[in-house]
């Protein structure tokens, strides 16, 4: 385990993003960190009744042997379960309009957005939408939502 904690810290570094971070747990289930703002939930319910679509729920970090910050691949992938979700991107793909938000920009909103922006139709980068009143950054990590922003 140590010799993998090792090439996974040089894996990931070398990538460029950042540096490896330990953080506190955080988005467990059945706990306040993994829901959804009760707004949120409301206009996604409402959403499904009106339209009969259904909103799709995807667990990720399930992996304890590396990190997932986007939602589509992990950082430094060491399964098939933990590489590109393609499956999850062509459904993402048949929406009229993607719209994203979530906790927390500067980290897992920034890398999700990113990877389907990488993959997404030139042509149509008008349908991904970032609701920005509904995501906030990890203190000290400001800059890295307002390149990010900026980059969008």
């Amino acid at each position: 385990m140590k010799q993998w904690c090792i090439e996974y810290t040089r894996r990931l570094e070398a990538k460029g993003k950042f540096s490896l971070m330990i953080w506190p747990e955080h988005c467990l289930v059945g706990t306040e960190g993994q829901t959804v703002v009760r707004s949120i939930c409301d206009a996604m319910m409402e959403w499904s009744r009106k339209t009969g679509g259904s909103v799709e729920w995807l667990n990720k970090g399930q992996n304890l042997l590396t990190e997932n910050y986007s939602a589509l691949c992990a950082e430094v992938p060491v399964t098939k379960g933990t590489s590109f979700n393609y499956e999850l991107l062509e459904s993402l793909k048949t929406s009229e309009k993607l719209i994203m938000c979530g906790q927390a920009l500067s980290h897992c909103v920034q890398y999700t957005v990113r990877d389907i922006a990488e993959h997404w139709p030139n042509e149509e980068m008008g349908k991904l939408v970032v609701l920005k009143d509904c995501a906030s950054t990890i203190p000290g990590f400001e800059d890295a939502s307002d390149k990010f922003l900026s980059d969008m």
